[in-house]
């Protein structure tokens, strides 16, 4: 099935990157997947505890989150970028809250995203 798109051009790095306007029930397993494996559970008397929390499964959650919405990132001057989480980490800051904020689920900012 194909899903709609819209655009988001970044503007410091001049990259337009493709979003997915909606996540598939896949995807959302696949988040859940990395908040459920940075947590330890165990049974006591009966009674799950949690006992021990990964900090690093919100960035972890991020990443994908960003990398299964993108469909595509051309750099400034349209050439096709392979996303990946050393591209995302290589983004300005700017940049990279201007993609968080155009994620699925988010508000839409005025003017900045154009729906395909």
């Amino acid at each position: 099935m194909e899903r709609p798109t819209k655009e988001v051009k970044l503007p410091i790095s001049g990259f337009t990157v493709e979003l997915y306007t909606y996540y598939l029930r896949r995807d959302r397993k696949l988040l859940e997947a990395i908040m459920l494996e940075g947590m330890k559970i165990e049974t006591k008397e009966g009674k799950a505890e949690l006992t021990t929390i990964d900090p690093s499964y919100r960035t972890k959650m991020e990443d994908k989150a960003i990398l299964l919405a993108i469909k595509s990132i051309k750099d400034s001057n349209g050439k096709e970028i392979e996303a990946s989480v050393e591209v995302l980490d290589d983004l300005p800051a700017d940049d990279f809250d201007v993609l968080q904020k155009a994620l699925p689920g988010q508000p839409e900012q005025e003017g900045k995203i154009k729906k395909k």
